[in-house]
């Protein structure tokens, strides 16, 4: 029997697209569950943006994406992900 785990991930939206970031894993469905109804309320602690993310390289200087709050999800981790 293969116990599902849960992937913990946030991101942001860009006029390039979307980014997706791994926070974490949840053991159940009710923990990932959990912790985005958590997140999804301003909260200190939230994750840090990654240096790679479009908001800190973008040329654009008044873009208003460059000020928005990350989103918030889980998804099933499969037996490939490490």
């Amino acid at each position: 029997m293969t116990t599902k785990r849960y992937r913990l991930e946030y991101g942001y939206m860009h006029c390039i697209g979307r980014t997706v970031y791994t926070a974490g894993v949840a053991d159940t469905e009710d923990q990932a569950r959990a912790w985005v109804a958590a997140r999804s309320v301003s909260r200190p602690g939230d994750p840090g943006i990654p240096d790679e993310d479009p908001i800190r390289w973008c040329p654009v200087r008044h873009c208003h994406m460059k000020r928005q709050k990350p989103w918030f999800a889980y998804s099933e981790k499969s037996a490939a992900d490490s």
